[in-house]
Parts: structure tokens; sequence; C-alpha cells
């Protein structure tokens, strides 16, 4: 069951793992078996790994959205490189490949083609940063708050207070996308520098929590408009999770009854 970090890992897992003692053999049903947060296993390149109850884990409750699934692809997308190294102490064993019987020939050819790609991309420097386009559109963000607190400060126009709020909150609409990308951790190599400017352009200059914003938005990014399977698990999209008031689907809106 769980370990949620390094202080609940069985001492026993990890005498196991030293020893490199033989590794257990899973096949998918088993692993589908493990799809809530409290009993969760997640696959990797067709090993298993036990995250139960990892409420720690520093990407937040996204870890959860493929819990009982493979999150091979999500992982990559998600995770800087060396980041496989914490996953050691989750191990528990090794998938049994050919118990996988829900992928088809042409699905396992999507999920090569797209791999194949992604790493094209990255050899390309697609992945890459201008650092001056965030440069510019940081500081062009920071004129337009200054210019909407000078036109209220200088003069006492309805017009121009008009005009002010109107470019307020085009400045608060920037500031969720810039937000959104420094969060993100696609402007700078190391993560802290993006978290530090996502607290500023999000907490301080917006007024929302950061870190609620990234665990919802991450969730929606790795499951996107999907619904939960089942009421204990956190596999569905925390962006469409709108219900009782609006519901997104047919089936949403009977999950209600």
């Amino acid at each position: 069951m769980g370990k949620g970090g390094d202080a609940s890992i069985p001492a026993s897992r990890s005498i196991a793992l030293k020893s490199n003692d033989k590794a257990e053999k899973y096949t998918w049903a088993e692993v589908k078996k493990h799809i809530t947060p409290d009993d969760a296993w997640i696959v990797h390149a067709n090993k298993v790994y036990d995250v139960s109850n990892w409420h720690d884990h520093p990407g937040g409750a996204v870890i959860f959205t493929h819990a009982g699934d493979d999150m091979t692809d999500i992982f990559a997308a998600f995770h800087a490189q060396g980041s496989q190294a914490m996953m050691k102490k989750f191990y528990i064993g090794d998938l049994i490949p050919e118990s996988v019987e829900h992928k088809d020939q042409s699905q396992l050819d999507f999920e090569k083609g797209y791999r194949d790609l992604r790493a094209k991309l990255v050899m390309m420097g697609m992945f890459k940063s201008s650092k001056g386009y965030y440069a510019y559109k940081c500081t062009f963000n920071m004129c337009m708050w200054l210019t909407a607190v000078a036109m209220v400060y200088y003069s006492d126009s309805f017009a121009v207070h008009i005009g002010s709020a109107l470019l307020l909150g085009l400045f608060w609409q920037q500031c969720g996308w810039l937000a959104h990308d420094f969060l993100h951790h696609q402007v700078f190599k190391h993560r802290k520098y993006g978290d530090l400017a996502g607290i500023f352009w999000g907490d301080l200059m917006q007024g929302f929590s950061m870190q609620w914003w990234k665990n919802k938005h991450n969730g929606h990014h790795a499951v996107p408009n999907l619904h939960n399977s089942s009421v204990d698990s956190q596999d569905g999209d925390p962006d469409i999770d709108t219900m009782p008031l609006l519901a997104w689907s047919l089936k949403q809106a009977q999950s209600f009854r």
C-alpha cells in the first residue's frame, strides 16, 4: 500500500531492492485494481511502481491521474531529465507486456510515432524558450500596470478611469498567461525560478494561489476532458468537475443522480 515519501517506504521493500531480489511480475489486470490515491500503482516503461498515499509528490495530485495506468509518456512530458532517479524507491516489480491486451498494433505504432516525434523536437531545440521574449512580455505587462495606475492618479476624468480599468483588465489577463508559462516550467531550466516568477505574476499580481492552480492545471493536462472512472479515483480532468452546476456530458449528468 502507501509509501507517502521516503519516511513510509516499507523496510522490507528497501531491503529487497538493495539485495537485487528477482523482480515480481504483474499482469495488466492486477495493475488496474489499484486506481485510487490510497492504493495507486502506476506503470512506466513496463515497470510497476506503488505510489499509494504519496500526497507529498512535488507535482501534486496529478500523480494519481494515472493510478492503475501507464504513465510513460505523461511522465516524459511533465518531468525534467533525471527525475527517473526518484522512482527507484517506489519500484515493486515488472509488468508482463503480453498481458496488455487493450492495445492493438495501431495503438503501439501511434505511441512509437509520438515518442519518435517528441525526441526529434527535443533535438531541434523546439522546447527551448526565448528569454528575450519573456523579458519583453514581463516589462510590457508592468508598463501597462504603471500606466493604469497613473491614469487614475493623475486624472479625475471618468473616461480616463474607464480606460484605466480596461487596461488593468488586460494586464490581469496577461498576468494569467505569464503565470501559466512560468509555472509550466517552459521558461527556465531551473524550476524554482519558474515557481518564483509564478508566485509574482499569480499570487502577488493576480491574487490566486499558485500551488492550487498548479495542482489543478497539471491534472487537466494529464487527462484532458476525461471523467473520473470511479467515485474514489482521481483520474479525471478537474477543469470539467463542475457538477452540480454544469454537466459536460450525459454521463456526467447521470452520475449525479
